[in-house]
């Protein structure tokens, strides 16, 4: 089944990028081809760093409020379905409102009814505005699968972390009531992180790259499996096996 998933959050800094790449290294460690979807005009990390690279096709897409140019997300669609395959959106920062106009003028639709699954990966800092962008998200989108990424870089700093369904009575009922799993995004040093950015390269290119220690790189493999073996378990990836690196 083709699938599309789209790294959203609302909120700036809290981890987009590095969740979309997470992904990416997922299906390429298996050899599957992606769409890789660069909608983040000001950033674009994901988009430098997939180029080229894999056998993935890069598009630049993107999400406006604009509606006479509510067409730009339109080929992430096109492709998927052309080519049959999995596609990963990294959307920037305050896209909402965007991405609810787009699907709600029907952009989506026949591509849902021909088998196009649609999955947002809500990814958050556990501070409270986060965590209402995700209330929000869910009441917007209840027909559109959500897991929530919680970012421990940040929700391991936090004094009170509403993302954490035991301290947060409504995300609780949020979880439960929409189903939706938890993922506990891990840490990943900011040094290795910088390099990473600054030479553009995938999180399996890291591993790999003797321009970086092999400290850093054993702790990038040692993150990176800890975040495949938890997306391991959703049933919406099931289909494709196990990852390896």
């Amino acid at each position: 089944m083709p699938m599309i998933h789209l790294v959203v959050g609302e909120k700036g800094g809290v981890g987009k990028s590095q969740v979309a790449l997470a992904l990416i290294a997922h299906y390429t460690s298996q050899e599957i081809p992606l769409i890789v979807c660069e909608a983040d005009r000001s950033n674009g990390d994901v988009g430098r760093a997939s180029e080229g690279k894999d056998g993935h096709t890069v598009l630049y897409p993107y999400f406006t409020e604009d509606a006479d140019h509510t067409d730009k997300a339109d080929d992430i669609l096109d492709a998927v379905l052309q080519q049959g395959t999995t596609g990963i959106v990294n959307c920037p920062a305050q896209s909402h409102r965007a991405m609810v106009q787009w699907i709600s003028q029907g952009s989506a639709d026949l591509a849902i009814e021909e088998g196009i699954q649609l999955t947002f990966w809500f990814v958050t800092s556990g501070e409270y505005d986060s965590m209402a962008l995700f209330l929000e998200s869910l009441k917007e989108f209840p027909n559109i699968s959500h897991i929530l990424v919680r970012n421990t870089f940040f929700t391991d700093r936090l004094t009170y972390d509403y993302s954490d369904p035991e301290r947060n009575e409504s995300v609780k009922e949020a979880l439960e009531t929409y189903k939706v799993p938890v993922i506990q995004f891990p840490r990943f040093a900011p040094s290795d992180l910088d390099h990473i950015k600054t030479h553009s390269l995938t999180f399996l290119e890291a591993i790999k790259q003797r321009g970086l220690a092999i400290a850093a790189r054993s702790r990038v493999k040692r993150a990176l499996h800890s975040f495949f073996s938890q997306i391991s378990t959703l049933d919406i990836l099931q289909t494709h096996g196990p990852s390896r690196t």
